[in-house]
């Protein structure tokens, strides 16, 4: 009777040995499932914060060329409706400032 209760208490702390170390390592693989789960997080948020970054740059890039076309623009509509050159232009197709005598106001019904 006494050797079966030492086996008996041999097997139950077998089975709590070996309970308690699967716990063990149940734990040891969630630590590792999660320490894997944040890092692949983190190299996803890295990509997308460097993806965002060549974004914001080629957006940059696209801006300031756009700038300086915007600038042209503005520089070619200055020198196109000159006074001088529509004066030029006016001169070479015969056409002359009316006199004051020549000049008519029409009256819209708006001013009165």
């Amino acid at each position: 009777m006494v050797v079966e209760n030492r086996i008996k208490k041999n097997k139950t702390a077998k089975d709590k040995d070996k309970k308690t170390g699967e716990k063990k390592v149940f734990k040891w693989f969630l630590i590792l499932f999660l320490f894997l789960f944040e890092l692949f997080f983190y190299t996803k948020a890295r990509v997308a914060c460097t993806s965002t970054e060549y974004k914001i740059a080629e957006a940059k890039k696209i801006q300031k060329k756009l700038k300086a076309y915007r600038a042209e623009l503005i520089l070619e509509k200055t020198r196109l409706s000159s006074p001088v050159r529509i004066f030029r232009i006016a001169g070479r197709l015969g056409l002359v400032m009316p006199s004051h005598d020549r000049i008519f106001y029409i009256n819209d019904g708006k001013n009165k």
